[in-house]
């Protein structure tokens, strides 16, 4: 496929097609075949998805400093937060796995979150633990200390809190209960089982 140049909507709606479907390669080729009229046409061709098609044509192209430099000083919506975020923890694992030669497992990712967390750019100051923000982390235990046993009816009430997705409030709620009645029944399963979960969440 061969690009020519575009006008700004038409660029948008291509990026934006491109970056849905995760067509890093086509990003890529896109990208530095307009490379000459982006640089000098100006911010009306810069629209959310043509910088996240950016991003990902950088991710795709294994330019990984000059995402997180992007990232990094861009400004970006709230909405876009989490992809965002999830871009820049897959352009760190690929990095460390480009430099170590193997493929990281689950206590090396926990490991490179922990030293290289996303820059305030794409974070909400938030701290999020396994996966939940932790206004989100509190509500559910406050919640858990009055009804470990929520119905449909006030996990919906609790999506509503949280934002959280009503498949992730009720595993929530299940391994809460789990560690609970380990808790109680063996204090060394507990304490193993918890550890496994904080490294191996949020891959």
């Amino acid at each position: 496929m061969h690009y020519t140049s575009f006008s700004p909507i038409q660029f948008d709606c291509l990026c934006h097609t491109l970056y849905q479907s995760k067509e890093g390669g086509s990003l890529v080729k896109l990208f530095r075949e307009n490379e000459t009229l982006l640089s000098t046409m100006g911010e009306q061709y810069w629209t959310d998805y043509v910088v996240l098609g950016y991003l990902l044509a950088q991710f795709h192209s294994e330019q990984y400093e000059r995402l997180f430099e992007t990232i990094s000083g861009g400004v970006f919506s709230t909405r876009h937060y989490k992809e965002l975020q999830d871009l820049w923890y897959a352009g760190r694992y690929k990095e460390s796995e480009k430099k170590r030669h193997k493929i990281l497992g689950a206590v090396e990712k926990y490991r490179i979150r922990r030293k290289y967390p996303p820059p305030s750019t794409i974070w909400d100051g938030q701290e999020t633990v396994y996966s939940f923000k932790e206004n989100s982390r509190k509500y559910l235990k406050q919640f858990y200390k009055s009804n470990p046993y929520p119905s449909l009816e006030q996990k919906k009430e609790i999506f509503r809190m949280t934002d959280l997705e009503l498949v992730q409030i009720s595993n929530w709620f299940k391994n809460r209960r789990q560690r609970e009645k380990g808790v109680k029944s063996s204090p060394s399963f507990f304490i193993s089982f918890h550890l496994f979960s904080l490294v191996s969440c949020g891959r």
